[in-house]
């Protein structure tokens, strides 16, 4: 499958909330997208860095957003990032895709270090993050409340420089 990468557009914004509806799940992210939430996801998706994932007839694949952790002068050589795929079209490289256009565009803007966080309790992406050179940096104990548990978080890193 050839994917392409793009930024976001107003017509990309209905497939990227059915990606959010079906893969954010209990046990991958503390954040459960709820219906009634559309109108401000709309507005979130356009005011975010994001690069698309789209095949050759331009359905939506996937995305990610990514962001500087905060405003401080420190932290700008950094990025932390956030990626959805398709259920479709996991395990068909569009992941591995995403991030490689990441790290592509970090070194372009100086970009030292890229980190993401992710719960414990979703062992498929944490391998994934480790089989493409991610590093374990943190480990937050009891981050999540979820259905009367305490979850796990952690956060990984690639270093770029």
């Amino acid at each position: 499958m050839a994917i392409r990468i793009t930024s976001q557009t107003e017509a990309d914004i209905p497939a990227l909330w059915e990606i959010e509806k079906t893969v954010m799940i209990k046990g991958t992210t503390p954040h459960i997208v709820k219906e009634n939430e559309y109108e401000q996801f709309k507005q979130d998706i356009m005011a975010q860095q994001m690069l698309v994932a789209k095949d050759e007839d331009g359905v939506v694949l996937g995305s990610l957003i990514y962001h500087y952790p905060g405003s401080s002068v420190t932290r700008k050589r950094q990025w932390l990032f956030g990626i959805s795929v398709s259920k479709a079209a996991q395990g068909k490289g569009v992941g591995k895709k995403l991030i490689s256009s990441l790290f592509e565009l970090g070194k372009e803007n100086g970009i030292g270090k890229i980190a993401m966080r992710v719960m414990a309790t979703n062992t498929s992406a944490i391998a994934f993050y480790k089989h493409l050179g991610f590093e374990q940096e943190a480990y937050f104990k009891r981050e999540f409340w979820i259905d009367g548990e305490w979850v796990d978080d952690y956060q990984f890193a690639y270093y770029l420089d």
